[in-house]
């Protein structure tokens, strides 16, 4: 509240209300009105009386943290931090017992104070990975490193970025004793991952390895946890060797990375003994799990200094464990981790803060001799090979390895500045650095010789002050022999760069914001933002919003690049015809862990706009079917030879339509020059009704030209043979999964691809359409896990009651027109949810059809019964089928009806599932269109309508080089069988539509034989009726759907 009328940049008045404020002297002043204070140039607070005759001004504390602010109160005084970014908002001093604000004094620094110092404490700080203050006095005082200058390390303020990336709760009481006497007696070693972001490398994962007795720390970056294994033997061995000590034994968790029998038949052949903490219990493994938390904690507050693109995970991992082995002292023995591993004094002076601009020397490729001899780029680290840094060259977007770089330490790599990031490939990346980074060596190395100068210097000169940002060059003792250059080889920063204001200096109290951020201008408090992950895990509306964000502005960029790549457009005046207007739409892929990989954005059509005959004509495009994709696993399976899955980039894109269609310009990206102009296709945009089918058309025509075959009942399955070897690739509109008899073949199939089309190399095939596949040595397993946990979180079912079975044996419902009405929309959804699991989880398949069927008017009885369904899967979230390696890869199909069991209308249902040798590749359950009469006439038509899935899939094996003479279909009743082999018309059977009786002509013919299977053995049954606990997992074992827990 204030009594300044003045003080308001909005005001209202309050001409009503009689409220009134009491002063301490007893006297009152009425409240005039309410408005808004700015504090500075783009922050104000609101919600503030103007109080008659008031003589102070005053803030509520409590008003303040409701409005988004932090409070930090001191014996001297007062700062105010905004909880959304962790900048500094404004400070007060303490005066008598009140805290004094002077905002036209904040207001003033804010406007005279664009650029704040760092003290030479902090830069330390912030050079090397933010280590603590007190860590960073006692590496001073004990003379544990060389290079670390005379200063004082002093937490006089919080840091911004420790605070965002490493604040956490209390911590626990440690061991006091030693447990080893030297080095590699003991490992202690976990795997973290996947990241939700794939680093520069491609990997996901990170193995980290931490010596009992030293504490010196290994990390080894991983595309897959299956790398594991070779990882970890190779580094014994190399370990071993190089320090010429025995490893005597390790410790790890249960995972199955670390406790298989390839790893076990290793120990045992080296003689090294392998501890295992306890499950869940990961205070037994403490050592690498807090090594594990530092890490990460340190790489987060690395790459939210200068907000570094978080592909760059791996790189800020990598430098935190190179600086925390050369700068934590060791808590009971007093020395740094590398200094007890190696007997040296680890040296320091080349340390550099991550993330900060630099300036890199071209060696080569210069245009000419006029053109700049040094490039923009950042500091990533240390390389582990060479004694140079590791920097990311902004115009070639590579990362290099050099050793001739200036650093200015003010400044960072701003993500703003990286432009097409999705241009940094694995490809791009030195080789050493693909799987361990800079940690890839066993024996640690120094890159800076602690007695040559350096031959670098900062990028504006020098000033007088005391706390200037420290000059690293000729006075600075203690550089590098490998980064000496010769003087007119220097790098030179442009000279635009450099602006006489830099070098301003100001009093500390008139400092706005945090001193340790270096370099802060206002329009970068504006954006700055600390990420507390490694990409962006919301899904953004609204275009206004998404341009504010850094990571969803690049999905932007890279979507419209692809356009024209793709060549999509041109730019014309608007004709009279109609235009489609355009909109972007935002999504996070997911891995098959539910981890955001990546954020995509797309720019679609308005194709509801179209007008059928003008804008498109054609548009059916084929898809694949979900049981095409479990006979191509099936078959995979069988003969032993590994899926592969890659994408299509904007896969509609290469389209050509034939069409001419207008759309307008992208939200967000209109040409300055020609606003009111629209685009014209010449290829397809998602939206537009005729876009699958142009794609289908492309991709079909592209693989025929190279020899390819469509499939005859399957016209998504391309198939080819050369030489006796058989490529199979099945296509889901822009996913793509592929395999041969023939590595080669695969091969040739990507380098294929990749010339015509911009791909996606997903690898190994793990997840598709949301099944997660392992490909075993003895088989494959599909499964919908995450699916089938998010489902259970979804419906709130995480906490409920775990149930044996789908149903109850007394299962069967019907209308209940008295009973309770439910929510339609939500009884609706849980039954989609459920119907999309049975593609996986055949055990489902009977107790979710029967619920379905009341969805136009559910009572709270099928409710009941659709929570049995999920108490179900909280049992068993991780069942799926499998897939096993086997001798035999026969069609055979199961026929079953339950005769009139629908209380509802007295129709039968179909039940049939059909086997390629012991997998199961297809089931169905499917109420019949008409009454029977008798159960003869119920499986009768249920044999049709089985024999008609067995003709489409002997068809479709056809493909797949199998030619099948007499399939056989069993079925449980002996009459049915009669009536389909004995073509006789009686008075029980004449009324049966003609269409059913196909059956007998293809019996005849010899392509399906019907037999009978007594009722305990037939399989169908699980699809037909409700089973005791007994029966049921009998029956669904027999299935080969098994919990993936027990392939372990």
């Amino acid at each position: 509240m204030t009594g300044e009328k003045k003080m308001f940049t909005s005001y209202v008045k309050n001409k009503d209300s009689q409220d009134s404020i009491i002063f301490g002297d007893g006297n009152q002043g009425k409240v005039k009105g309410l408005g808004k204070i700015a504090i500075s140039s783009e922050h104000s607070i609101s919600n503030v009386f103007l109080v008659e005759s008031l003589g102070y001004n005053f803030l509520s504390v409590s008003q303040l943290c409701n409005m988004g602010y932090n409070c930090l109160f001191t014996n001297v005084d007062v700062s105010v931090f905004r909880r959304s970014d962790g900048s500094l908002a404004f400070k007060g001093v303490l005066d008598g017992k009140l805290y004094l604000v002077d905002f036209a004094k904040e207001e003033a620094g804010l406007d005279a104070c664009l650029i704040a110092k760092t003290s030479m404490g902090w830069l330390w700080h912030r050079r090397l990975a933010h280590v603590g203050m007190k860590n960073l006095h006692k590496l001073l005082k004990g003379e544990h490193v060389i290079g670390l200058t005379n200063v004082q390390f002093k937490k006089d303020r919080p840091c911004v970025a420790c605070q965002a990336g490493k604040q956490v709760r209390g911590s626990h009481h440690t061991k006091n004793v030693m447990t080893t006497s030297r080095p590699l007696e003991m490992l202690h070693m976990d795997l973290f991952g996947p990241v939700a972001y794939l680093s520069i490398g491609g990997s996901k994962y990170g193995l980290v390895i931490v010596d009992d007795f030293s504490r010196f720390t290994w990390v080894f970056f991983l595309q897959d946890k299956s790398e594991t294994q070779g990882t970890l033997k190779r580094y014994l061995r190399r370990a071993q060797n190089e320090f010429e000590l025995k490893v005597k034994k390790i410790r790890s968790d249960n995972g199955s990375e670390f406790k298989n029998l390839q790893v076990e038949e290793f120990l045992v052949e080296e003689g090294i003994k392998h501890e295992f903490s306890a499950p869940y219990t990961p205070q037994q493994n403490g050592v690498v799990e807090r090594k594990n938390r530092t890490l990460m904690d340190m790489a987060r507050t690395m790459l939210g200094e200068f907000k570094t693109p978080e592909r760059f995970w791996s790189e800020a991992v990598n430098t935190a464990c190179h600086s925390i082995n050369r700068v934590y002292l060791h808590r009971l023995l007093k020395n740094t981790s590398y200094e007890l591993l190696t007997g040296n004094k680890p040296n320091v002076s080349y340390f550099r803060v991550f993330g900060s601009k630099c300036y890199i020397l071209v060696k080569k490729g210069r245009t000419s001799k006029f053109a700049p001899k040094a490039v923009e780029g950042f500091l990533l680290g240390y390389d582990s090979n060479t004694k140079a840094y590791r920097v990311f060259n902004k115009s070639s977007g590579l990362v290099e390895v050099s050793s001739d770089v200036v650093f200015d330490e003010t400044n960072g790599s701003l993500r703003e500045q990286v432009v097409n990031l999705d241009d940094v490939d694995e490809e791009d990346v030195p080789t050493a650095a693909m799987r361990t980074m800079a940690i890839g060596d066993v024996r640690p190395q120094e890159h800076l010789e602690q007695d040559q100068p350096s031959s670098t210097t900062m990028v504006h000169p020098p000033t007088q002050d005391d706390e200037q940002a420290p000059q690293v060059g000729a006075h600075d003792q203690g550089g590098a022999q490998d980064v000496q250059v010769e003087e007119e080889e220097a790098p030179q920063a442009p000279p635009t760069q450099v602006r006489a204001t830099i070098q301003r200096n100001h009093p500390v109290n008139q400092i706005l914001g945090d001193i340790s951020k270096g370099v802060t201008t206002r329009s970068r408090l504006v954006n700055f933002c600390e990420h507390y992950s490694f990409v962006s895990s919301i899904e953004p509306f609204r275009v206004e919003e998404v341009l504010l964000d850094p990571d969803w502005v690049l999905a932007m960029q890279e979507e419209l690049n692809n356009f024209k790549r793709n060549e999509v457009w041109t730019l014309v005046p608007r004709p009279k015809q109609n235009v489609v207007g355009t909109k972007w739409v935002f999504r996070n892929k997911q891995d098959e862990h539910g981890v955001v990989t990546r954020n995509k954005a797309r720019l679609v059509a308005k194709g509801y706009a179209q007008v059928a005959g003008l804008d498109f004509e054609e548009t059916f495009a084929p898809v694949a079917r979900l049981k095409s994709i479990r006979i191509w696993l099936a078959y995979a399976a069988h003969h032993s030879f590994r899926l592969y899955q890659m994408d299509v980039k904007s896969a509609f894109l290469n389209g050509p339509i034939k069409e001419e269609v207008y759309v307008e310009q992208p939200p967000g990206f209109e040409d300055e020059r020609f606003p009111d102009h629209v685009c014209k296709l010449s290829k397809a945009l998602y939206g537009l009704k005729q876009a699958p089918r142009a794609w289908y058309e492309c991709l079909r025509d592209f693989l025929i030209a190279n020899a390819f075959k469509v499939g005859k009942a399957d016209p998504t399955l391309f198939t080819k043979t050369c030489d006796g070897d058989l490529f199979v690739c099945q296509i889901y509109v822009d996913d793509i999964i592929f395999g041969s008899t023939n590595q080669n073949s695969c091969e040739e199939f990507s380098r294929v691809m990749t010339q015509k089309f911009e791909m996606s190399m997903m690898g190994e095939l793990s997840y598709f359409l949301g099944f997660q596949v392992r490909q075993l040595k003895d088989g494959t397993f599909i499964s919908q896990t995450k699916y089938t946990q998010d489902l259970i979180k979804r419906f709130g079912m995480k906490d409920a009651k775990p149930a044996k079975t789908p149903m109850g044996t007394d299962g069967h419902t019907d209308l209940n027109k008295g009973g309770k009405s439910v929510d339609q929309k939500a009884y609706r959804s849980t039954i989609g949810s459920l119907l999309y699991l049975c593609a996986s989880r055949p055990d489902i398949m009977l107790s979710v059809c029967m619920c379905a069927r009341f969805q136009s008017d559910p009572r709270e009885c099928h409710l009941v019964a659709v929570k049995r369904i999920l108490r179900y899967l909280v049992a068993t979230p991780c069942f799926g089928i499998w897939y096993p390696k086997g001798s035999t890869f026969d069609l055979i199909g199961y026929s079953d009806s339950d005769y009139a069991r629908c209380k509802v209308d007295r129709k039968s249902t179909s039940r049939m599932c059909q086997f390629l040798g012991r997998s199961l590749v297809s089931w169905n359950s499917k109420k019949q269109t008409s009454v029977a009469l008798s159960t003869a006439e119920a499986e009768y038509v249920a044999v049709g309508q089985c024999c008609a899935q067995l003709l489409w899939m002997r068809q479709t094996l056809r493909d797949f080089g199998y030619n099948l003479s007499e399939v056989p279909l069993l079925c449980d009743n002996e009459s049915a069988i009669r009536i389909a082999e004995n073509p006789v018309e009686h008075s029980r059977t004449k009324h049966i539509d003609i269409r059913h009786h196909f059956l007998r002509d293809h019996q005849q013919k010899g392509v399906i034989e019907v037999f009978h299977v007594s009722s305990e053995n037939h399989l169908a049954d699980i699809f037909t009726k409700p089973l005791d606990e007994q029966t049921f997992c009998k029956l669904h074992s027999e299935l080969n759907v098994l919990d993936s827990r027990n392939l372990d």
